[in-house]
């Protein structure tokens, strides 16, 4: 038996990573043999390219990646696009988020996410996220062209700010979304995880319906509102159920791994 599935997409944090930030034993092995049968997967994250890189160095021949929530596509190690904010936007939300005083911004560029010198000692807690970290003088003395800029909250209350100031203040001139309880990502407007899956799916000639994807939370819908098989992970939260049509376990009880398996196998994911 097979299923018709020729792509395979997983975000990354509380769905493919454990909670330790580690990728379960065995995923490497299960995206080589994705690719023996025909299977492309893509790691989709709101995390940097050359995090991604690092992360999968060991299939990244055999892989692609969506990172900054689709803001940089890459295949096999090759850029195919990059869809990116400018300087005035994020210069833009840099200032106004130093005026709330709440929450610690940060620009995220194509070779290392940026931090002000004023804020040494968040790297700290940024440690498992980011794989090259850069301090500048002032932020908003940038000007060149970015994938993303990110909100810290460390108080954990992301989808409530949100909710409360980024989403009125910046949509639809910026896309706005949430990471998790600690981070808030803003991007070029119109730029998300499924948008990156349809550009990356008409460069291999894979249409959506025959896509499938692995999310937990908001920076995720948009992935499942656009593949033919969205999955949601047992600790997702509850909105997801809205967006996905089957489910899968636990981060921790490497759920996206066994539903490649069920895949590989012929098989699709628990419906409901």
């Amino acid at each position: 038996m097979m299923t018709p599935i020729r792509l395979i997409a997983s975000d990354l944090d509380q769905t493919l990573l454990l909670s330790d930030k580690t990728l379960p034993a065995g995923t490497f092995s299960r995206i080589r043999r994705l690719a023996e049968a025909g299977i492309e997967f893509v790691a989709a994250s709101g995390r940097a390219v050359y995090t991604l890189e690092a992360m999968f160095a060991p299939v990244l021949d055999c892989m692609s990646l969506v990172a900054e929530n689709g803001a940089v596509i890459k295949r096999h190690g090759e850029l195919l696009a990059t869809n990116l904010m400018q300087p005035e936007a994020y210069r833009e939300v840099v200032a106004k988020t130093r005026a709330r005083g709440i929450g610690i911004p940060f620009v995220c560029s194509l070779d290392a996410t940026l931090f002000a010198e004023a804020d040494r000692g968040v790297e700290n807690d940024m440690a498992h996220f980011i794989a090259n970290m850069a301090f500048v003088p002032d932020l908003l003395a940038l000007d060149m062209p970015v994938p993303k800029t990110t909100v810290y909250l460390a108080a954990g209350d992301a989808y409530a700010q949100a909710a409360a100031f980024y989403r009125p203040q910046f949509q639809p001139r910026l896309a706005v979304t949430v990471g998790g309880p600690t981070f808030i990502d803003l991007m070029a407007p119109k730029v998300n995880k499924g948008r990156a899956l349809k550009q990356l799916g008409a460069a291999l000639g894979i249409p959506t319906a025959v896509m499938m994807a692995f999310g937990d939370t908001d920076n995720d819908i948009e992935m499942m509102q656009t593949v033919g098989y969205g999955v949601r992970m047992a600790n997702a939260t509850p909105n997801m159920a809205a967006y996905t049509g089957f489910h899968t376990a636990s981060n921790d009880e490497a759920g996206v791994l066994q539903g490649i398996d069920l895949v590989l196998a012929g098989r699709l994911p628990q419906r409901g």
